[in-house]
């Protein structure tokens, strides 16, 4: 993170974030769990979805009211398994607490829950929210769309949303299955961080509006260039991302009534979330074993010189958290700056939160 050595304690950033959400009328709860979440994105080492996003996004929203700070977030259910959640325009990361929390609570009942939510905005790492499932012995399901910003194959101009896909499953003895991508090549955050430390983007991840390759991070944004589906081309698979990105809009923005990010009628952000109760499963009592056993294989295939042990998806997730718990989350400039915005608009201590 850019080699400052200035680094936040966890327990003060998430006192901190969640003091100035306080500040501009987002009720205690709320606020505690919106930091408790930008602050696990942190500590998941994915920074693109932390503390990066707080100040000009959930905070500065928040205050000037294009965020509801205290939204009444309204849950239908239309079966004992299914449920639509319409945020009102909330903190997407309390509204998609929310509709988690209403997901586990139907799983635990009958097996299996899934929710698809409406009127929310960005609602963070969707790491988040299936670990809430893979805690409680389920398997956890997410998918957000996005603001508009990626181009169908062959496309010129923004189409459809960076939309996100997340997935956990628990293991025995080892760090859950964690599996949080967008399936497309980049994501604005890292884009723009392309920048910050003075690096073009790579080629095939982004284009202008002539449908040509764009490498200069500043000119992705003056130019409002669009971001290309994992795979980038014909030849490597295009029509794979750009059809994950499509069903990403199917269950999060058609199944809720929303649209999706190619029509986008009522809501900013849409989101569906998803639990299955393994026990629920005539055969769940063998998975604990199984997925130890997979992770063996995959922990014991040969892999080529100097690559190290072959890893997971989540396993790296899990050993950042517990570094960054004990030593610290590294910090870089815009982050500090932000802080220091933040602590002096709303008189706010930051003697907790930097450690070096």
């Amino acid at each position: 993170m850019g080699g400052n050595a200035l680094k936040a304690d966890a327990a003060g950033l998430r006192r901190f974030m969640a003091s100035a959400l306080a500040k501009v009328g987002v009720p205690e709860r709320d606020a505690a769990t919106t930091a408790e979440i930008l602050v696990d994105a942190d500590l998941r080492g994915i920074e693109s979805h932390g503390l990066l996003n707080f100040y000009d996004y959930y905070y500065k929203k928040v205050r000037d009211g294009d965020i509801q700070g205290r939204p009444r977030i309204r849950v239908s259910r239309g079966s004992p398994t299914t449920a639509v959640v319409d945020g009102d325009n909330g903190l997407g990361l309390v509204v998609g607490h929310r509709a988690m929390e209403e997901a586990l609570s139907m799983a635990e009942e009958s097996g299996s829950g899934w929710v698809s939510v409406c009127g929310s905005n960005h609602c963070g790492a969707g790491a988040y929210y299936v670990l809430m499932a893979a805690r409680r012995n389920m398997l956890g399901f997410h998918v957000s769309t996005g603001g508009s910003t990626v181009a169908g194959p062959g496309g010129t101009g923004r189409l459809v949303g960076n939309n996100v896909i997340a997935f956990a499953a628990p293991a025995k003895k080892h760090d859950p299955f964690v599996l949080d991508m967008a399936p497309t090549m980049a994501i604005a955050n890292k884009i723009r961080r392309f920048g910050w430390e003075g690096k073009p983007i790579p080629p095939g991840f982004a284009v202008d509006r002539k449908g040509e390759p764009i490498t200069d991070p500043e000119e992705y944004f003056r130019q409002e260039g669009a971001i290309l589906p994992l795979g980038s081309s014909p030849l490597y698979g295009i029509h794979k991302g750009f059809g994950l990105i499509l069903m990403v809009d199917i269950l999060a923005g058609v199944l809720s009534g929303d649209g999706g990010s190619t029509l986008r009628k009522k809501g900013a952000e849409t989101h569906a979330f998803g639990a299955l109760r393994i026990d629920a499963f005539p055969s769940g009592a063998d998975f604990p074993g199984l997925m130890e056993e997979m992770i063996g294989r995959i922990h014991g295939a040969p892999t080529v010189e100097g690559s190290g042990p072959m890893r997971y998806p989540g396993e790296r997730m899990g050993r950042v958290y517990r570094e960054r718990l004990r030593d610290g989350i590294p910090l870089n400039e815009a982050m500090i700056a932000d802080l220091r915005k933040l602590s002096a608009e709303q008189n706010l201590p930051l003697e907790d939160v930097f450690i070096r």
